[in-house]
């Protein structure tokens, strides 16, 4: 996807905050609305080390393991066997496990899970003043590349949670 397409993409998401990784979930584009909710895009190119091995991440992302560690490290599974070859993914797999005993423990289930698109889930972050806030997350792949994949977190109110 052409970058600039692809960003003024991801900008048109505002006041939702969106973002794109490659298949190994480096981040290779945001929005300001993502940088305003989560600061550690300016330091940690990663979605997925950020998630899993950052304390910050287990305060933030409520219920961190059910509703975020299990599902994304099930993703991680689900993209190794279907792309068995890539390198990059087998080097993120590798530095979760070596750097996370808590991520040693949730690969041992052996859970699976394709992508997070329709999820409802929480966060409690200092942009909201600690509020929690409940969203739902659209995760899109362009038509052209199966090895990128275009986030855009939704804020919803509770009671808009179910639907």
């Amino acid at each position: 996807m052409d970058e600039i397409l692809l960003q003024q993409f991801l900008d048109g998401q505002a006041p939702n905050p969106a973002f794109a990784t490659d298949l190994a979930w480096n981040l290779i584009g945001y929005n300001g609305p993502l940088a305003d909710w989560f600061p550690w895009v300016a330091r940690q190119a990663n979605q997925m080390k950020w998630v899993l091995l950052e304390p910050e991440a287990r305060e933030q992302l409520v219920n961190w393991e059910q509703d975020w560690a299990r599902p994304l490290l099930g993703q991680i599974r689900y993209e190794r066997a279907h792309h068995p070859e890539d390198e990059a993914l087998r080097q993120l797999e590798r530095d979760i496990l070596v750097e996370s005993p808590a991520a040693q423990e949730m690969w041992g289930r052996h859970e699976m899970a394709e992508h997070s698109h329709g999820d409802f889930r929480r966060l409690r972050l200092p942009y909201h003043q600690g509020r929690e806030v409940a969203i739902r997350i659209v995760a899109l792949r362009p038509m052209r590349s199966d090895h990128l994949r275009v986030v855009v977190l939704m804020e919803v109110d509770e009671g808009g949670a179910g639907s």
